[in-house]
């Protein structure tokens, strides 16, 4: 520890939670790692309530719309590049949590309850805007890297429909954008409306994404503990987004992969990483908010080959594809990758959308 101890790492945890004003079930995570086959993301849906996944390829030139009523311009693109969106339907109605597209970005969207109150003070200025639905299919249909994101956001070419939230109700999120090189960027919304674009790479602490609060104030809580300790004994085991957020970066700070294992063995190691951190078991309490939820779908997926896992953790059933396979469709396709998976399948069947 540094000058810190477990006392005082949950007296931190409770003022953090006080400023933030946390109320409600919120977690999910990412880790974004460089491997010798490639940079590789891990994420995780996590809610109170069982989710689903679908996932949604969109091939390059489908006419693309999004709904902004609040804004003067709502967002108007022709798909760019391919992508493969993983989408949520069962309690977010259509929303896109997570994608990547032909050129080894992905895009992942997580809950920020404290950058709800902000939602108020953030002003329209007259980019295009994009509801949090279609947010990260416009990204990965849109850009080829993490530099062309930030600067296309920088110079005004689109914006985020923060005050329509989800289907009329606010909600506080944030996203970030992690492409093949390593390259990292995290958008939050902050302070009196000002979105703040944290940059960095899979060796700095953008590798790890969680919950809140914003990310100011999980660096000081990481600074709390000394993540050179291998032993790891004041490492907190709560499933808080704090702790959640610095088990991940413990964890990955630590792992080595080797260049001669297989890509099924590195995949096996980077799930075992994230899963010692990041994993949320059902029924446990997370103590900032008395809340409980739970890991319910989990997807690791390789920026390089293209290999495409996902993991029901409520039946512990899983399956999978690669992204090149679905290189040659003309048309929008939907898989039910839960559904089928249940189902005893391995490999995912593409069909029409739904």
């Amino acid at each position: 520890m540094k000058n810190a101890n477990l006392k005082k790492i949950s007296a931190l945890v409770i003022a953090l939670a006080s400023v933030a004003g946390l109320s409600q079930a919120q977690a999910c995570s990412r880790i974004t790692l460089d491997t010798p086959h490639g940079v590789s993301t891990v994420r995780s849906l996590d809610w109170g309530t069982q989710l689903g996944n679908i996932s949604q390829v969109n091939p390059v030139g489908i006419e693309r719309s999004t709904q902004a009523p609040s804004y003067k311009r709502a967002m108007q693109w022709t798909t760019k590049y391919h992508s493969i969106a993983q989408m949520e339907w069962d309690v977010f109605h259509g929303v896109a949590s997570d994608a990547i597209n032909s050129q080894g970005l992905g895009t992942s969207l997580l809950y920020m309850a404290d950058s709800a109150p902000y939602i108020k003070d953030y002003k329209d200025n007259g980019a295009p805007a994009v509801s949090f639905l279609d947010l990260v299919s416009y990204i990965n249909e849109t850009y080829a890297n993490v530099d062309e994101v930030v600067n296309a956001f920088e110079a005004n070419e689109f914006q985020v429909a923060w005050a329509d939230g989800l289907h009329g109700v606010q909600h506080g999120l944030h996203f970030s954008v992690h492409d093949r090189s390593g390259d990292i960027a995290l958008f939050q919304l902050n302070e009196g409306g000002k979105v703040v674009v944290h940059r960095g790479d899979v060796q700095s602490d953008m590798r790890v994404m969680a919950n809140a609060p914003l990310q100011q104030h999980h660096r000081e809580y990481v600074n709390q503990v000394d993540l050179n300790n291998l032993e790891a004994k004041s490492v907190p085991s709560s499933i808080s987004s704090l702790d959640r957020n610095l088990r991940g970066l413990f964890n990955t700070s630590h792992v080595k992969f080797d260049g001669n294992k297989s890509w099924a063995q590195t995949r096996g190691k980077l799930l075992s990483t994230y899963n010692a951190g990041n994993l949320v078991p059902q029924d446990l309490i997370d103590p900032v908010n008395g809340e409980t939820y739970a890991t319910w779908t989990q997807f690791v997926y390789n920026h390089q080959n293209g290999d495409f896992l996902l993991t029901d953790y409520d039946t512990r059933m899983q399956i999978g594809y690669n992204f090149n396979d679905t290189l040659s469709f003309t048309e929008t396709r939907c898989a039910n990758t839960l559904e089928q998976a249940n189902a005893g399948e391995t490999q995912v069947t593409w069909g029409t959308c739904k």
